[in-house]
């Protein structure tokens, strides 16, 4: 059976100590004209997972685009990104190792087997899905309003809420059609994340880093799609900055 959620995983929270649902995802964002990062938190709270903590659960976190493979070194913050990609191309990532965690559902403890993975486009020209859940824009858009389509397994996903995340905090909320299509307005300069989420609740196994089988309940994605507009009213002002519950329990641990 395969159901949307209508609220962020669980499991997330779980595994940094943090009792409530959280949206966590992973994003590229540009941190000058000619720098991208890859960041793991919440892009519109700009809560950003750090190391040591979040970012050490990354087990197989993979760069690529046409070109091929891209490097992503870890930072404190976030993973740099050694393949800076032109405005007409696509840079990819996804952990297809992210630890297995639990997640309580109805009443049940089950075992999560999450997908995190991102999509950076350089201008909002059409792109081919490639990734299990994946966003990608349509090439069609007038003014401020562009069109994305979101994907399962390379098929429109229909009836699929997906948001629209600005740095300053705002986050907006549509329904895909039959063809999986959403739009939005961008109205402001910077970057935006659009993102989404999918389940399968049925069981299965995969393998480990170390090619150990590990059951699992459900099978979780979730994916985004970001770009930098560079029109529009000015940027509103970033979000203040939090800190991740997993970097605040290493704080109060290292007072004690």
């Amino acid at each position: 059976m395969k159901k949307r959620f209508s609220a962020l995983l669980l499991g997330y929270g779980l595994l940094s100590g943090i009792g409530g649902a959280q949206a966590h995802q992973i994003w590229f964002e540009p941190t000058s004209p000619q720098a991208l990062v890859l960041r793991y938190g919440e892009y519109d709270k700009n809560v950003l997972e750090v190391t040591p903590g979040g970012l050490d659960r990354f087990q197989a976190l993979k760069g690529w685009s046409a070109q091929g493979s891209t490097a992503l070194a870890q930072q404190r913050d976030a993973f740099s990104v050694a393949h800076q990609p032109a405005p007409q191309d696509t840079l990819l990532a996804a952990d297809l190792q992210y630890p297995i965690f639990e997640l309580h559902e109805q009443g049940k403890n089950l075992k999560a087997y999450w997908t995190p993975a991102t999509r950076w486009v350089g201008d909002l020209r059409q792109r081919q899905p490639e990734l299990d859940l994946d966003i990608v824009p349509t090439g069609e858009a007038s003014g401020n309003t562009a069109q994305f389509q979101v994907f399962y397994l390379r098929k429109p996903l229909a009836d699929q809420n997906v948001l629209l995340e600005t740095g300053s905090g705002q986050v907006f909320t549509q329904t895909s059609d039959a063809n999986g299509n959403v739009s939005f307005e961008l109205p402001w300069q910077g970057t935006y994340v659009v993102a989404a989420e999918y389940k399968v609740t049925a069981p299965g196994q995969r393998l480990d880093a170390q090619q150990q089988p590990q059951s699992y309940d459900v099978k979780s994605y979730s994916s985004t799609l970001s770009f930098y507009r560079n029109t529009g009213q000015a940027p509103l002002p970033r979000a203040p900055s939090q800190l991740p519950a997993s970097e605040k329990a290493r704080l109060a641990k290292a007072s004690e």
